[in-house]
C-alpha cells in the first residue's frame, strides 16, 4: 500500500512538472505595475517629483519591473532607439533640471510615455484591436 501511494505521488508530480500555471509571475507583475502606475499618478498630481515616493521613484520602480523585457526588446534596435538609452538620457535631464518643476513635469510625462510603450510592447499593457476583431474578452 505504501509503495502504491509513493508511486501515485511520483506520477502526480511528474505530470505537474510539465504544466504551466495559469496564475503565474506575469499576472502578478501586471498587478504590481498597476499599483506603481497608481502611485505615480498620485505623486505627479501632488507635484511630488523627486522626493521619496515621488513620481520619478515610481517610474524607476516600473522600469525595474520591465527591465528584462526592455533588454529582450532592445536586442535588435539601434543604440539611440533602445529603452535603456532613452531612459538614461531622461534621467540625466531630470538631474540637470531638479530645480525647475515645469521642466521636471514635462520630462516625467515623457518618461511615462516611454515606459507605457515598453509595457505595451512587452505584452503587459493595453491591447489594441481593429474593427471587426473577433477576439471578444467576454466570450
Amino acid at each position: 500500500m505504501y509503495l502504491e501511494v509513493v508511486m501515485m505521488a511520483d506520477n502526480y508530480f511528474d505530470e505537474k512538472k510539465g504544466m504551466t500555471s495559469d496564475f503565474n509571475e506575469a499576472k502578478l507583475q501586471i498587478f504590481r505595475l498597476n499599483n506603481s502606475w497608481e502611485r505615480y499618478s498620485t505623486a505627479i498630481r501632488n507635484g511630488n517629483f523627486l522626493d521619496n515616493g515621488g513620481a520619478n521613484w515610481e517610474l524607476d520602480d516600473i522600469f525595474g519591473e520591465l527591465s528584462t523585457d526592455a533588454e529582450q526588446l532592445d536586442v535588435n534596435k539601434e543604440e539611440n532607439e533602445r529603452y535603456h538609452h532613452k531612459l538614461d538620457k531622461l534621467n540625466s535631464l531630470i538631474s540637470s533640471n531638479r530645480d525647475n518643476e515645469v521642466k521636471l513635469y514635462k520630462i516625467m510625462r515623457t518618461k511615462e510615455k516611454i515606459l507605457r510603450r515598453l509595457q505595451d510592447e512587452s505584452g503587459k499593457g493595453s491591447k489594441r484591436s481593429s474593427i471587426g476583431d473577433d477576439d471578444d474578452i467576454d466570450s
